[in-house]
């Protein structure tokens, strides 16, 4: 009986993985990635480029957001119900069609563009909604079913969202409406579409990316916070649209958006604090430190956001925004990106292993970058810094820590070096001959 060589193991980690559960996510992903770099080229540029930072920003939401949305929502609904099946290939296609439509259309002023391409994503985000629901309506008895109720509703904000930029973007708001109608419009669309999803993915996918558990009753406790929280936030998108009205009811609208954006606050809480216990206490992985600060940013803004509605004090809502995208919507995307790299990239155990070490040197001073810049940039949106460069400077610590991460995911992995005789399967050393050869 042959013995075999125990180095002869280490051909274990030379042969193929199957393929990543996530493989299905990776077209969206690179079109994400691929947006995310028209984000960083529109945001260098400043106003030079047409549409400026404004642009920017809904190349981010449209572009990267919607993409990465739709694709793990349905990812997770599938997971989480034990529903077979993925989304058909072409509706990706329709999709960015329309948010590219989006994307010309608001810098050129073509309305007819814009209002088509609106159309398009928002019938897209809807037939998205009705295959969620109807893997709910279907499941039996799933542990997580609720999440896939979540993210019905943040699939509603978006669809309010969309209509709101509509009537937004072709003009059709009169004046003394339009601030209010811009606020629903971003809350719609932050705090809903990308803030609910978020929320309930990080129930349960953020301690996974952490390595680690979720604590016990936490997820039972999420459910409840989460469908006050996205009632809360449908009520205060709607009192945000009545603002424009002058007088009482505009006054009153202002203390139920603020309520509204109150039930929000305590949901986020509820959801970021067990999970970001559990990921503090977890070992040293790659994406840890970006989700533990998703879990600081997110209940911070949703907070700061209920003040800055309470108050009426509107000056203070774009460093709101910045945190809001940047810090918890472009961390959070990150994290997930840094996570999935190995199994995405790697075809092998020794690929996969040789990628996440890599993503998992310098990761503390590339989270430290990203915070920091996020911080600068927040306080140099503020009206209290407004004449500060502290804006370029932050953008620039997160652009340089993107960077990196995604050259560092993206670096190749040299294929391992075939194993010599010796040590291959069914080969037994058991010695070396007189010319100092092995001995089979």
């Amino acid at each position: 009986m042959q013995e075999r060589d125990p180095a002869a193991g280490d051909t274990g980690h030379r042969r193929p993985r199957p393929g990543s559960p996530f493989a299905a996510a990776a077209p969206s992903i690179t079109l994400a990635v691929a947006y995310a770099v028209g984000v960083g080229v529109w945001l260098a540029a400043g106003d030079v480029l047409p549409g400026g930072r404004w642009l920017a920003v809904h190349i981010f939401t449209l572009g990267v957001l919607t993409n990465l949305v739709l694709t793990f929502s349905e990812h997770f609904g599938r997971t989480v119900t034990r529903t077979s099946g993925e989304r058909r290939a072409w509706w990706p296609l329709i999709t960015n069609a329309g948010v590219l439509a989006v994307l010309v259309g608001l810098p050129t002023g073509q309305r007819w563009l814009l209002g088509a391409g609106a159309t398009t994503v928002t019938v897209s985000v809807f037939a998205a909604y009705r295959r969620l629901r109807r893997m709910r309506r279907t499941s039996l008895g799933a542990r997580f079913g609720w999440i896939v109720r979540i993210y019905e509703r943040a699939h509603g904000a978006f669809i309010h969202g969309a209509v709101l930029g509509a009537v937004l973007g072709i003009g059709v708001v009169p004046g003394t409406w339009y601030s209010g109608v811009r606020a629903a419009h971003l809350h719609a669309n932050v705090l809903g579409w990308g803030g609910l999803t978020l929320l309930a993915t990080l129930v349960f996918f953020g301690p996974t990316m952490a390595r680690t558990r979720i604590e016990p009753g936490a997820d039972g406790r999420a459910a409840r916070a989460l469908r006050h929280g996205a009632t809360g936030l449908t009520i205060a998108v709607l009192a945000l649209v009545l603002t424009g009205w002058d007088g009482v009811v505009g006054t009153v609208a202002h203390g139920v958006a603020a309520v509204g954006l109150l039930a929000y606050t305590v949901a986020a809480v509820t959801v970021c604090l067990p999970v970001g216990r559990a990921v503090y206490t977890a070992k040293r992985t790659a994406p840890r430190p970006l989700v533990l600060m998703v879990c600081v940013w997110l209940p911070l803004v949703a907070g700061l956001d209920t003040l800055v509605v309470a108050t009426t004090n509107w000056r203070w809502l774009d460093a709101l925004g910045v945190v809001a995208l940047a810090g918890v919507l472009a961390q959070a995307i990150l994290a997930t990106l840094v996570y999935l790299a190995p199994m995405l990239r790697g075809g092998t155990t020794t690929a996969r292993e040789v990628i996440r070490r890599r993503l998992e040197v310098g990761l503390t001073t590339r989270a430290v970058l990203v915070n920091l810049g996020v911080a600068m940039t927040a306080a140099g949106a503020a009206p209290v810094a407004a004449d500060l460069p502290l804006t370029a400077v932050g953008w620039s610590a997160v652009a340089t820590a993107v960077l990196v991460t995604l050259l560092t995911a993206l670096w190749p992995v040299r294929a391992p070096d075939p194993p010599s005789v010796a040590h291959r399967p069914g080969h037994r050393v058991v010695g070396r001959g007189p010319t100092g050869r092995a001995a089979e």
